[in-house]
């Protein structure tokens, strides 16, 4: 498989499509436990289908620009997502949401995905701003826009409706001229 982006040797991040859609929902399904705290959609992804339609959804966004969904695939294996989940092209903003297998964690490997993934956003696409939101007690997801260089700009209070509950939603921002400046450095 050809990857839309290659980090390095082991790490790759790869289009959405059909092929991948088995080895996505094995990864989901075999981390439902922990995803579910963090992410609303898990109860949804029931099915190796429910995947194949995701997946078809996702080659269509990502074909016309409504959204970005790649696959993290690490050593030839899915290891996670990361996307652009929401654009604001007229004000060049977006959002970026990700998820990485709980026995992968800490390994650095969502913060080296998330830093080719932001310079091809500002280099090739042209965004100026790009949002990480986060739930506060999620310390693992949090670190990493904070390892990133991302700011903080506070908390969105019960913004987030997940499994019948509201949550505290944490924003952090980048800017294009902040990682330009992170890189020389």
């Amino acid at each position: 498989m050809t990857p839309f982006i290659r980090i390095d040797e082991h790490l790759s991040l790869h289009l959405a499509r059909p092929e991948l859609a088995e080895a996505v929902f094995q990864a989901v399904d075999e981390n439902r436990a922990y995803l579910r705290k963090w992410l609303p959609w898990v109860d949804d992804t029931r099915s190796v289908e429910d995947t194949k339609t995701f997946m078809r959804e996702s080659m269509k966004d990502n074909s016309d620009g409504s959204r970005l969904t790649t696959f993290i695939l690490a050593n030839g294996q899915v290891a996670g997502s990361l996307g652009v989940v929401h654009f604001n092209k007229e004000h060049r903003r977006c959002e970026i949401g990700y998820w990485l297998r709980e026995d992968l964690q800490g390994q650095g490997i969502m913060t080296r995905a998330c830093a080719s993934f932001i310079e091809f956003l500002f280099k090739k696409k042209g965004f100026n701003r790009l949002e990480i939101l986060v739930i506060p007690a999620n310390e693992l997801s949090r670190a990493v826009p904070i390892r990133l260089g991302f700011q903080s700009e506070g908390i969105l209070r019960k913004a987030l409706r997940m499994y019948g509950s509201f949550h505290d939603v944490e924003v952090f921002s980048l800017l294009k001229d902040d990682w330009a400046v992170r890189k020389q450095i």
